[in-house]
This record gives structure tokens, C-alpha cells and sequence, in this order.
């Protein structure tokens, strides 16, 4: 990874990645928290995520259109902008304790429509900054900014928020201001190339061509019910820390930066070590420790276990998604990619999605099962497709 910081415009983009991802990951932390205060009801927490996750499902195809016909440093930075305001908006009201639950599960449809737009668009960046060849550590290194950022701003978050809650939304602003200034000096980033039809046509031929070609559906279809069931666990998160492991909002940051650590040490591995012809192996490998790993992290009632055994899943989950996020990359033409790319952000929204039906069976049977039911499903499918996904590495990896 360390040969990538020699390209001046990719290390600029890398340090506005960090502080963008610093506000994505306080961002959930805060509203889960918010509302469990607010409401007292693993339900309504579970919502939280899943009106997140709704936005982001529903504006992925626009974004992928969008990405594919305009500057994406303008597409983040606008983004950024009306964030900005909201997150500036709601930290006023906070201040005046004039925050309600309506509040924050509003801004949570704008953040997940955010997110629709800036995560394919960060990620086709990184494949114009990095080159093919450079791809699966330009990928790795995109994830790590997630993943250090994932350690580092619950542990700050967690520590403002048992203070005053409008410190959250502060920290979460002046990372979104420094990450803007970041993006606004990046240089020679080119426009795609204007296509002659419209944005209906192109959202339609995208739809098509994404289900017309098998490698891509099954792709797409992986990342699907991984983020359905699997990372449902994020929007549990909150509960498991109060009322399985009795933690306060500090001890939910720590809890989230332990995770994120496991994330974090995937990533380095990934980027130091030499790269993995059959990119399909990694993303099997992936599923199963993923899987197991929330199976049992559900059903600990030890702190120090769950920690270990939660940065074991995720850490497992980073490898998945960064081995599938490469084979899609290199498997669509350039014109296709922000396209493409988009669906796999619609898949990441149903994870926010998985909110509802996640806080649904903890609201009647616990958060510990909700969270064990989605690794179960994680590693059922896993099983299923390991041969066809080895097989998809391998034709990518011969160029075929």
C-alpha cells in the first residue's frame, strides 16, 4: 500500500477519504444511540438503520448513472455540502435539546442517500488514481481509511457523546469540513466522456447489462444477502452493548473500535502480502470466517470474548468485500463501472435495511438472535456458491 502514496493526487485523496469516512462512521453511532435513549426499544433502533438504508437503496441506480456521466469530485463534494448543512442543523438542535426521533430518522434517509452517491463514486476514484494492476491494494487501502477511521471515531465519538450528545454532530462536522478541503484541491480528475443518451436510458441499459451478465449478477447477488443478513449486526450494535454486555456510550464506542481494529489489521495484511491470483478464494474464505464469527460473538456475554470474536468477523468481512469488489471492477468496461458499482452501494443499503427486520426478531426473541440467524444465512450461502465464485476468479484471473 505504501507504493500508492508515491502518486501525490491518490495520498490527497486517501487523507479526504479518512476524515469523510470519520463522519460515516460516528454517523450510525449516534443515531442508534440517540433513539435508544430516546425510545428504549430495539425496534426503533433497528428503523434507524433501516431508513438509512432505504435512501441509499433508492438513489444507488441514480448515483451510478450520475457517476458515470460527471466529475466525481464535484458529485463528493456536493454531497458533502448539503451534509454539511444537516449535520450543522440537527447539532443546534441537539444544543437546544430540541432533537426528536423524527429528526434523526429523516437525516438518516438523507445520510444513506449520500452515501449512495460518494461510496461508488470514491471507489471508481480509486481504480482511475491506482490503475488495474494496482487495484485489489488501491481497493484494500480504500477499506483501511473505513476501517482506521472505524477505530478511531466511535473511540472519540463515544467519549463526546456521554458528555453531550451535540458534540457528536460537532465531531462529525469538522471532519466533514477538512474532508471537503481535501477534495477541493485534488487535481486533474477528468469528467467521464458525456454520453449522447439520457439518464433514463442509461440507468435502464445499466439495470439490463447488470442482469444479463453472469458473472456480474452473481456477484451482486453474493454481496446481496451477506449485507441483508450478515450486517445486520451493525444496527444491533447499540442493544448487544446495553443490554447483553452493559455498556454505557463510551463502552459502545470501544466496542465498535475493537471491530473496526480486526477490519483494519485485514486490510494491512491484504496490501503487504503478494496478490491473490484467484480473487474468488478470498471472498469464500471471507464469508465463512465472517459468518461464523457473528454466530458466536451473538451468544458471548463476556466483553474481552465478544471483542475479539467481533474484530475476527469483521475483520473476515473486509476480505470478502474487498475481493468482490475488485473481480467487479475489473470484470466491467470503464463506461459500465459507476454503473455497476452503484448496485453494489443499493446491496450496502439493504444492510442498512436489515434494520427493520434485524430489530423485528430482537424486539420478540433478542438482539443475540437476530444477529446469530443473519451469520447462519451468511455461511448457508457461502456453501452454495463457493464453487461458482472460485470459478469467477478463476476466468477473471486468466482474462477470459
Amino acid at each position: 500500500m505504501l507504493a500508492l502514496f508515491k502518486n501525490q493526487t491518490f495520498r490527497r485523496f486517501f487523507y479526504g477519504l479518512l476524515f469523510d469516512d470519520a463522519a460515516m462512521m460516528v454517523s450510525p453511532m449516534l443515531q442508534g444511540w440517540i433513539v435508544l435513549i430516546q425510545t428504549d426499544s430495539a425496534f426503533w433502533v433497528g428503523a434507524t438503520a433501516g431508513v438509512s438504508g432505504v435512501g441509499m437503496t433508492l438513489f444507488s441506480p441514480l448515483a451510478g448513472v450520475l457517476i458515470d456521466r460527471y466529475n466525481r469530485k464535484i458529485l463528493l463534494l456536493v454531497t458533502q455540502a448539503i451534509q454539511i448543512v444537516l449535520v450543522a442543523i440537527l447539532g443546534i438542535a441537539a444544543f437546544y435539546e430540541l432533537l426528536e426521533v423524527w429528526h434523526v430518522l429523516g437525516y438518516g434517509f438523507c445520510a444513506g442517500a449520500f452515501h449512495a452517491v460518494r461510496l461508488p463514486c470514491k471507489m471508481a476514484m480509486t481504480l482511475d488514481l491506482v490503475g488495474p494492476k494496482n487495484l485489489l491494494k488501491g481497493t484494500a487501502a480504500n477499506f483501511f481509511s473505513m476501517t482506521v477511521m472505524g477505530v478511531l471515531a466511535p473511540l472519540a465519538g463515544g467519549w463526546l457523546i456521554e458528555r453531550e450528545i451535540y458534540l457528536g454532530f460537532v465531531l462529525m462536522l469538522v471532519s466533514l469540513l477538512v474532508s471537503s478541503s481535501i477534495f477541493l484541491n485534488l487535481k486533474n480528475i477528468k469528467s467521464p466522456e458525456i454520453s449522447g443518451s439520457s439518464h433514463l436510458e442509461d440507468l435502464v441499459y445499466g439495470a439490463k447489462y447488470v442482469v444479463n451478465n453472469s458473472i456480474i449478477r452473481s456477484l451482486i447477488l453474493a454481496i446481496l444477502v451477506t449485507e441483508i443478513f450478515g450486517w445486520a449486526v451493525e444496527s444491533m450494535l447499540p442493544v448487544i452493548a446495553r443490554d447483553e454486555l452493559g455498556l454505557d456510550a463510551r463502552g459502545l464506542g470501544v466496542l465498535m473500535s475493537v471491530g473496526a481494529l480486526g477490519a483494519a489489521i485485514s486490510t494491512v495484511i491484504m496490501t503487504a502480502m503478494p496478490d491473490v491470483e484467484n480473487k474468488g478464494k478470498l471472498v469464500i474464505y471471507g464469508l465463512f470466517g465472517f459468518g461464523f464469527g457473528l454466530i458466536v460473538f451473538a451468544f458471548s456475554d463476556n466483553l474481552l470474548l465478544s471483542m475479539i470474536l467481533l474484530a475476527l468477523a469483521y475483520g473476515s468481512g473486509v476480505i470478502y468485500e474487498s475481493g468482490l469488489s475488485t473481480l467487479l471492477q475489473i470484470s466491467v468496461p470503464d463506461e459500465m463501472r459507476g454503473r455497476v458499482l452503484s448496485f453494489q452501494s443499493l446491496c450496502w443499503g439493504f444492510s442498512g435495511a436489515a434494520g427493520f427486520h434485524a430489530g423485528a426478531v430482537a424486539a420478540i426473541l433478542g438482539a443475540p438472535i437476530a444477529v446469530a440467524a443473519g451469520g447462519v444465512v451468511v455461511v448457508s450461502n457461502g456453501i452454495r456458491i463457493a464453487k461458482n465464485i472460485i470459478s469467477i476468479g478463476a476466468k477473471v484471473a486468466s482474462g477470459k
